[in-house]
């Protein structure tokens, strides 16, 4: 039985060793192998951490509004850049989204006995809401966002300029979703073919479908997608894609994930990062 999952250079010469030590010995091999899968499992998460060479800030954490937002000691509301979790109940929304109290309730087991974390501040510092936007790290150095990301509870989320981290993300993303970890599981969560919409869905979605044609107006690239739907590429984010990629996808089918919303009778998806996007054929 060979040892594949071990990914790193270092740990691929132990593996070797401990391969030949396995076929050599296939009774004690086949009782540590349950034993070595089982680590595996628990540290598979940590695998892909998104370190940082710096720190901005060490701070506290007061309490956790809901899986990407949290609030520290002086009051600041910290808004985790990077990761989108599914939407909590609240005044004008009476049921949660699924899986937000999942990942409500692991950020708070993540921070609880980390009361004290570090914090690295986007390029852009604040959102529209005057939240800060930053990475944070508990106290031993794990990034909080790739851990959430690798256990499934949230999907990537890519806004310029805070893409520092994009590429890391998107790996621990890719690894939950390929096992079917956490929000992958669920059909809501699933690549939904566009031909399969009504045009009344609204909300953070996976789509995938047939390209029709590309068009380019003063101020974005369209993507025209069967059943009226619309991808639009902005130009002030054009510098995150190839634009003759872009250009060239009339016929083909591609993948795509954001927010969909309704306009001029048409459903719409704004994408902001060539991650977004995914080429199927």
């Amino acid at each position: 039985m060979l040892i594949s999952f071990v990914k790193s250079t270092a740990c691929s010469r132990i593996a070797s060793a401990l391969n030949d030590f396995l076929l050599k010995n296939a009774l004690i091999g086949r009782f540590f192998m349950a034993v070595i899968l089982a680590l595996y499992g628990a540290f598979s998460y940590a695998n892909i951490n998104c370190v940082s060479t710096h720190f901005d800030e060490k701070a506290f954490v007061k309490y956790v509004i809901d899986g990407d937002t949290i609030v520290l000691s002086d009051n600041r509301h910290i808004r985790l850049i990077g990761i989108n979790t599914p939407e909590l109940s609240h005044n004008d929304k009476k049921t949660s989204e699924e899986g937000a109290e999942k990942a409500r309730s692991t950020l708070i087991e993540l921070l609880e006995e980390q009361a004290q974390i570090h914090l690295v501040y986007g390029e852009e510092r604040f959102d529209k809401h005057g939240r800060t936007l930053a990475h944070i790290y508990d106290e031993e150095g794990l990034n909080i966002q790739s851990e959430i990301l690798g256990r499934g509870l949230a999907m990537p989320l890519r806004i310029p300029p805070n893409l520092s981290l994009a590429d890391c993300y998107d790996k621990a993303s890719l690894s939950a979703k390929r096992e079917n970890r956490g929000l992958w599981a669920s059909s809501r969560y699933k690549p939904k073919d566009v031909l399969s919409l009504s045009g009344s869905e609204k909300g953070f979605y996976f789509i995938f479908g047939k390209v029709e044609r590309v068009t380019e107006s003063r101020s974005s690239i369209w993507v025209n997608l069967e059943n009226n739907v619309a991808l639009r590429i902005h130009k002030d984010d054009l510098n995150f894609f190839n634009k003759n990629d872009l250009m060239s996808l009339e016929g083909k089918t591609i993948e795509a994930n954001g927010w969909l919303y309704k306009r001029n009778k048409q459903s719409r998806m704004r994408i902001r990062h060539e991650l977004d996007l995914k080429l199927l054929n």
